[in-house]
């Protein structure tokens, strides 16, 4: 068997040789070959790899959204309030008035509402469902791992299985389990209740720490942001937290046609070199945040900054 391999391993060097020295097509023909051999040398060792088991991150206060179809996940987060638009579009020569309308309450509530609506709507079509701290959800370690690695323009989505069914979400939201348990009162509350109509749980029970429930006490932390998340998407899930936009006299201009501060009347600043920096500054119950996003043609989360 040795002699064999060994035989067949000699033979495929001097074919790569050979090939490789037949121009473009024959060097294409090398790194496919090389490339299907690794895919078949590495695909059984994949599947002797066991799922990963994640959590929801702790400092998530919404629910995890799981959605069938990809696109169903891009068509929650992009939903738009008919109303919201159309004043927008009224007033599209008019910053300062445009500006007053997306930094109204009746606005970003309205706008939180068409978000909710999609979600429910898909969820009570079967499309999605919800997911909350404790909730037992595996992935492939193969996918887990490549998620690490996304494209920064664009969040990464990412197959997961809860309970023998296939479905995508956001890597972004997960994170390997790590044994440690959440109080009741600061798991991610459910928009939809997933009882039957007899009144019974048909999922399993998140685990929940009894003494942290008891002693814990009710926070509102800031939810985690990944740098495959856009400003945009930022922006939806702090409105649909309760925070509201910082207007400040002293805040940079925000240039004609500049996507990444474009109707958002909180920026800061924004640099037009290096990283292409953005602050962008929000408030809630007395308390204020500082979002730093990078990158010239889109803003992308980067930190939360001082």
């Amino acid at each position: 068997m040795k002699n064999y391999l060994a035989t067949k391993w000699k033979s495929l060097r001097a074919w790569s040789s050979v090939t490789w020295a037949q121009g473009r097509i024959g060097k294409a023909k090398v790194v496919l070959a090389w490339y299907g051999l690794a895919v078949a040398v590495m695909a059984p060792v994949a599947l002797l790899i066991p799922d990963v088991e994640l959590e929801l991150r702790p400092a998530m206060t919404e629910p995890a959204l799981l959605c069938r179809e990809q696109q169903s996940l891009d068509e929650i987060v992009g939903a738009k309030d008919v109303t919201n638009q159309a004043l927008l579009e009224k007033f599209r020569n008019q910053p300062d008035m445009q500006r007053r309308i997306i930094t109204s309450d009746t606005y970003m509530q309205r706008d939180a509402a068409a978000w909710r609506s999609e979600a429910m709507r898909k969820i009570a079509r079967g499309q999605c469902r919800e997911v909350t701290h404790g909730d037992p959800v595996t992935a492939d370690w193969m996918e887990w791992q490549s998620s690490k690695d996304a494209d920064h323009l664009k969040p990464k989505r990412m197959r997961i299985s809860y309970q023998g069914q296939a479905y995508w979400a956001y890597a972004g939201q997960w994170q390997k389990v790590t044994g440690k348990t959440v109080a009741a009162e600061d798991r991610a509350p459910l928009m939809i209740s997933r009882k039957s109509p007899d009144g019974r749980d048909r999922s399993l029970p998140p685990v929940v720490d009894e003494t942290q429930a008891q002693t814990g006490i009710k926070r509102r932390p800031v939810p985690p942001f990944a740098r495959t998340e856009s400003y945009a998407q930022v922006r939806v899930v702090l409105m649909r937290d309760g925070w509201q936009p910082v207007i400040s006299k002293e805040a940079d201009q925000c240039m004609e046609g500049d996507s990444r501060c474009e109707g958002h009347p909180e920026m800061q600043t924004c640099s037009g070199s290096g990283l292409a920096m953005c602050r962008f500054r929000w408030q809630r119950d007395g308390h204020q945040l500082t979002i730093c996003t990078a990158g010239e043609e889109q803003a992308m989360f980067h930190s939360v900054c001082e």
